[in-house]
Order: structure tokens, then sequence, then C-alpha cells
């Protein structure tokens, strides 16, 4: 089992090399990052980004505990929330055009929805090899949701809750 003060981002390092090496489209700039990425400027490189925006206590995964917890004032669970993006350039209109050519629109698509299949190929291996070893106890991956254009950037948001055993 994953411990110490540093598990959760002994996790979400694991995630980033798990989707960087599952791009096949690889990303200049990788990395855990504290808090959501600002859309307001893209890397034509791409971006892929691990976040935690929070850790909570469950006795019955993946549900957040409401209320008193658990036996002796202990919820079985400890679980981490994260997102992982990948972040591309959106196509944007080219001197006197007044929108992308239909050409370069489609490329794009292809993209977002290869990055999208490789991220969650990666994500379900790496996490089911990490339940087999007995590493962190459970997890979930929710449906993978496209966003943007927004700052000349699209991409999406994977999110993943993970549990560790607390008893």
């Amino acid at each position: 089992m994953i411990t110490g003060p540093s598990r959760w981002y002994t996790i979400g390092a694991l995630l980033v090399t798990a989707v960087q090496t599952g791009l096949s489209n690889s990303v200049v700039r990788a990395g855990q990052v504290p808090g959501d990425i600002a859309w307001d400027d893209c890397d034509c490189g791409g971006v892929l980004a691990v976040t935690t925006p929070r850790i909570f206590l469950s006795e019955v995964f993946p549900q957040e505990s409401e209320g008193p917890i658990g036996s002796r004032c202990r919820a079985p669970y400890e679980v981490g929330e994260y997102t992982v993006s990948v972040i591309r350039c959106a196509p944007q209109p080219v001197g006197q055009d007044m929108a992308p050519s239909a050409a370069r629109l489609d490329d794009a698509a292809a993209l977002l929805l290869r990055d999208m299949a490789e991220t969650l190929d990666a994500l379900s291996a790496a996490l089911c090899a990490l339940e087999d070893n007995d590493s962190i106890s459970d997890y979930f991956v929710t449906p993978v949701a496209s966003a943007g254009p927004e700052g000349a950037c699209v991409g999406f948001v994977a999110r993943v809750l993970i549990a560790l055993d607390r008893m």
C-alpha cells in the first residue's frame, strides 16, 4: 500500500508517467500542478496536467462520507480525486479567413480523440496494476469529457478517484 505524507503526490507522479508514456503524440510539458490549469495561453507542444483537487474520507468507495464515520472514528478509506488533462492548440483562423479550415478542424478532432483514448487506456492499465499489486485499494475512472476551445486551446479532463486503506 502506498503510504506516508507524500502518498498522494506519489500516486499523481505515477499517473503523469503512465499517461505521458501512453500518448503516441507526446507533449512538451507534463507534470502535477497545484490547481486548475488556466487555458488563457496554449502551448502548441501540448500539456499534460495532473491535479489533486480533493482528498476525502469514505466508508463505501467511491462515495464521500457524510457525517460520523467508521468504527472508532476512522473511515476505512481515504480517497484522492485526480483530474488528468491533455491540452493542445485549437485551430485558429489564418490571415483573412473567418474560420479554420475543415481539414485543420478534422485533424484537431482526430488528435483530441486519440489523446482521450490513449489516456483512458494508460490510466486503466496503470490503475489496474496498482490495484493488483496492492499499492491502492480501489479506483474509479469517470467518463472523459472534452473541453474548449478556450484561449486557443482544446483538450479534455479525465477524473479519477483512488482509494487507500486507512486501517
